[in-house]
C-alpha cells in the first residue's frame, strides 16, 4: 500500500499522475484508491476548468456554506453545526455541515483497472481528490490487486 499525502484549499485535485507513477510496471491489475475521511473524496471526473466549475456552482446551490433561513424555526445553520447540542466532540469542533452534504454525492474511493503501469480510463476521465472541508493534513492510500489475463 502506498500511502499520499495531501493539503490543499482546492476542491479539485488532479490525482491521476500521481496515481500513474505509483502503479506497478511488471503486470496487469486493479488499483484502489481510497479515502478515510468524511469530508474528502476520491471521484472520477472530466478535468475541464469549466465542468469543473459547474460542478462547484452545483453544490454551492445543493449544500451552501450558509443556508438560507429554513421553516418556522428559521434555522439557518446544518444541525451538525450545532457543536453545543453535540455530546460527542470538542466546543472548538470545525463547522463543516456542509462538507458532510456534499460528500453525499461523491465516493470515498474508486477502483480502476490498470495495463502496464496506466489506470485505463477514457480520453476524457480524470482521477481526483476532492477536498470539501479544506485546510486539513489528510491522506489517501493506493492498493493493487494483480489480475490474470483470461
Amino acid at each position: 500500500m502506498k500511502i499520499f499525502k495531501i493539503n490543499t484549499d482546492k476542491l479539485f485535485t488532479n490525482i491521476t499522475k500521481k496515481i500513474n507513477e505509483n502503479l506497478p510496471k511488471n503486470f496487469n491489475g486493479l488499483a484502489h484508491i481510497y479515502t478515510p475521511h468524511t469530508t474528502s473524496c476520491i471521484f472520477s471526473l472530466e478535468d475541464e476548468l469549466l465542468h469543473l466549475t459547474d460542478v462547484r456552482f452545483f453544490l454551492d446551490k445543493i449544500a451552501p456554506f450558509h443556508k438560507d433561513p429554513e421553516g418556522d424555526h428559521k434555522n439557518i445553520k446544518y444541525l451538525h453545526d450545532l457543536i453545543s447540542l453535540r455530546n460527542d466532540v470538542p466546543s472548538d469542533e470545525r463547522v463543516n455541515g456542509h462538507s458532510h452534504i456534499r460528500s453525499l454525492l461523491f465516493s470515498g474511493e474508486q477502483m480502476i483497472p490498470f495495463k502496464n503501469g496506466k489506470l485505463l480510463t477514457g480520453k476524457w476521465k480524470s482521477l481526483f481528490f476532492i477536498e470539501l472541508d479544506p485546510g486539513r493534513d489528510r491522506e489517501y492510500y493506493l492498493n493493487v490487486l494483480k489480475t490474470e489475463e483470461w
